[in-house]
């Protein structure tokens, strides 16, 4: 982290250095509005303008789209990692949305407003019809994991929805040890709590029962190994999600930059 220079502001300004082994070097600057932030763990974005004004990239980390409750509680409707793309899509603003760090989370923030404006060179005639595609096919990724999710909540008994939450980690951040895939887990009992609408104690229960049964270790608090991730997934009655965003991001950004024709058919 130290070798990209990070700002005391938690900003950092598109570099060379990070860019070149990152998704978002396909931006071009001077068109859009691109910057790094760096989020420590507790660290918010608020979502409320909506609307998909702003889309950010996962590069590093991984966060958590949150909804605040009136009285104070949170409810956790995504979790993203490496790779995946989120937009505000709640421009109601009565609770608040927002992005909230769950680690140390590096993210690349590009602004769209301009896409519409005259300040964008060729305006939304030259560079629009590519660019609408793809962010469609974002926004659809989004809406098919918030109705998995939702399947989740409504329709699996606890157990089911632990089993399943610990599955799709290790499908997303695992790595293979042996015959097992192993995964660190910088989160708490309450943020699973929140994303999978349980307590903290009946958290602790599936944890407890799922060791007995001996289909998953925990080497320390936040390690976790899945010795037979199969046997685990046919105690599920759902197919695991899979909603990588990384094809997403490459065509999104290609649109972004694909050169468009003039009117005079030349390109630019």
């Amino acid at each position: 982290m130290n070798s990209h220079d990070i700002s005391m502001g938690g900003k950092l300004a598109c570099s060379e250095a990070m860019c070149r082994s990152r998704l978002c070097q396909h931006v071009m600057g001077g068109h859009l509005e691109k910057r790094h932030k760096v989020l420590q763990r507790g660290d918010r974005l608020g979502l409320d303008d909506g609307a998909c004004r702003k889309v950010w990239i996962i590069l590093q980390g991984m966060a958590a789209i949150c909804y605040g409750l009136a009285d104070g509680r949170r409810q956790i409707l995504g979790l993203e990692t490496s790779g995946h793309i989120m937009c505000g899509m709640n421009s109601s603003g009565q609770n608040g949305s927002w992005i909230e760090a769950l680690s140390e989370t590096v993210l690349c923030e590009i602004d769209l407003t301009c896409l519409g404006t005259a300040a964008y060179p060729g305006g939304p005639r030259r560079n629009g019809q590519q660019l609408i595609t793809e962010l469609f096919a974002v926004i659809h990724q989004r809406l098919e994991a918030c109705s998995a999710h939702l399947v989740t909540l409504g329709r699996l008994d606890s157990t089911e929805r632990v089993t399943l939450f610990l599955v799709d980690m290790a499908s997303r951040i695992g790595r293979p040890v042996g015959q097992s895939l192993y995964f660190e887990l910088p989160m708490t009992r309450e943020d699973i709590a929140d994303y999978l609408g349980l307590n903290t104690e009946t958290i602790s229960r599936v944890f407890s029962r799922l060791k007995k049964s001996r289909l998953v270790q925990f080497p320390s608090r936040s390690a976790i190994a899945i010795p037979d991730p199969k046997a685990l997934e046919r105690r599920l009655p759902v197919d695991i999600p899979d909603f990588s965003s990384t094809s997403h991001v490459s065509n999104f950004l290609s649109a972004v930059n694909a050169p468009q024709p003039a009117r005079d058919g030349a390109l630019t």
